[in-house]
């Protein structure tokens, strides 16, 4: 059972619309969607959606139904959070068949019994390249930033948010097709967190960084708390070429990476020649053992970060805000479509209220680091994710007032603008290199009236692009572990998450367009 997020909190501008359904169980597929104790669920096994009342603490369900159904509400729904929840029961192969369901649902047969779920659900979203997997465990999540799944696709990790629920971690044995919760292995004692990234060094072997701390694994079932790197939310998670794991962020007042063997313990590996304050670290990218790129770089926060720290909102970017309420269990995200009232100044100006964008780089493993990018021309812009497939070529993307993905092919001495999106709304999260030769990078375009996810792939090693577009999402972050294997996370407009797979262009599975 998989429940839809219920707590919207989009700040882009709405349409309200009247309340159509005027009994329980009707279409979550039409305008107006469920009643206001309803929710949009989707049962695991069956296909197709429904709208459901939660039970009373009697197991009673709402006995009104939409016209011309003859099937009996029961309280026969439990979801992976504990709760229970109504639906509509029928006897399928009967003579009445379909019709006990009413109009656009059927009656579809498990366990022993029916169920009516409505047959209209709209099909999602896909490009000639990636395509969204139908995995309602991983759809009942209220957020998801990141997967991160071992070198054969098989088993992966996610720190998860769920309405109700708390911080979870959550795994796939299956190549992202279901997914279960595996911390904390007690549901009612909820984690008051926000998991950021992910690194899987094997199905056994993993780290989740969160804001407030950082866990691990070493038998993929048990997770434990790192015994430092409290309170020191990191973005970016990777294994590195060592064989160890690495977490890029700020650590206290110092910003680099982190390393451990397993994820207890952390050393950190910081910059001191360079302002933390000014340009804490973002994304990180490890081409050798010893050579390391990080990004670097800040966004107005005088709109947005000081608000930020009274109401629980984690900005991971400059476009997207995620709210938790530890108190109530609840998580949820908001889109910032109007950048231009930031009014950003120079940093020198005001550090608060400013853009910074630079790329530090390491030839020691952390001990010392150089920068070798900055802008210095005050164009509103900062970092974010960055790839190599060696220690000279790179390949990194930046966002703000513009949006932008440049290319170093002699270890960072010298940049290459190859895409340049002026448009205010256009936004790059991630980027990878698949070989020296093709690259993807993912971000989107924040407008209500233009809301949609862009994947931007290149076949010249970042020198030139074409875009694939989906509409309805935004691409958060790509983990892609070879040319045929790939997972990508997006966000929904309609504050929804939803886990995206790569398919190679020789693959047959068919590419849907929705019109929007």
């Amino acid at each position: 059972l998989s429940t839809a997020r219920d707590m919207p909190i989009l700040l882009l501008p709405l349409v309200l619309t009247p309340l159509l359904s005027l009994a329980h169980y009707g279409d979550p597929n039409k305008v107006g969607g469920c009643m206001k104790d309803e929710v949009k669920i989707q049962i695991q096994g069956l296909s197709g959606d429904l709208c459901s009342p939660a039970c009373s603490s009697s197991d009673a369900c709402p006995t009104d139904v939409p016209k011309g159904v003859t099937a009996q509400p029961q309280c026969v729904l439990k979801s992976s959070t504990g709760g229970q929840n109504c639906a509509l029961v029928c006897t399928p192969s009967t003579d009445e068949g379909d019709a006990q369901c009413g109009d656009k649902a059927s009656c579809k047969a498990i366990q022993n019994i029916g169920l009516c779920t409505y047959d209209d659900v709209p099909p999602p979203p896909s490009s000639a390249h990636w395509v969204p997997l139908q995995s309602p465990t991983f759809q009942e999540q209220s957020v998801v930033l990141g997967v991160s799944f071992e070198k054969n696709g098989k088993i992966g990790y996610a720190g998860a948010g769920n309405n109700n629920v708390g911080a979870t971690v959550i795994k796939s044995t299956d190549a992202g097709q279901s997914w279960e919760v595996v911390h904390p292995k007690n549901s009612s004692k909820p984690a008051f967190n926000l998991y950021l990234a992910a690194a899987t060094k094997s199905g056994a072997q993993a780290v989740v960084s969160g804001i407030i701390n950082d866990l691990w694994t070493i038998d993929g079932g048990d997770f434990f708390p790192s015994i430092s790197g409290f309170l020191s939310p990191a973005q970016d998670a990777h294994v590195l070429p060592t064989g160890d794991f690495g977490l890029v962020g700020t650590f206290g007042k110092k910003s680099g990476v982190a390393v451990s063997k397993t994820g207890l313990k952390w050393d950190f590996r910081t910059y001191s020649n360079v302002n933390s304050t000014l340009y804490p670290a973002r994304y990180g990218a490890f081409p050798s053992e010893n050579v390391w790129y990080v990004t670097a770089g800040k966004f107005p926060s005088s709109n947005a970060m000081v608000a930020a720290k009274l109401e629980n909102i984690q900005p991971i970017s400059n476009n997207i805000h995620f709210h938790m309420d530890g108190l109530e269990g609840k998580y949820g995200f908001s889109f910032k479509e109007n950048k231009e009232n930031d009014d950003p100044v120079p940093c020198s100006v005001d550090p608060s209220n400013c853009f910074s964008a630079m790329i530090l780089k390491t030839t020691d493993g952390g001990s010392t680091w150089d920068v070798v990018y900055q802008d210095k021309n005050n164009s509103n812009i900062y970092p974010n994710g960055i790839h190599c497939t060696s220690e000279t070529h790179c390949v990194a993307v930046l966002e703000g007032e513009t949006a932008r993905i440049i290319v170093t092919r002699d270890g960072g001495k010298t940049w290459k603008e190859s895409m340049y999106d002026t448009d205010s709304k256009s936004s790059l999260m991630a980027v990878h290199m698949v070989d020296d030769n093709e690259v993807w990078a993912s971000g989107g375009h924040i407008s209500s009236l233009s809301f949609e996810g862009r994947y931007w792939h290149s076949l010249d090693g970042g020198d030139t692009w074409v875009k694939e577009a989906i509409p309805g999402l935004y691409i958060l972050n790509l983990d892609i572990l070879g040319k045929q294997t790939g997972f990508s996370t997006a966000l929904t407009f309609q504050q929804g998450v939803e886990l995206l797979k790569y398919r190679s262009s020789n693959q047959t599975e068919p590419a849907v367009l929705i019109q929007t």
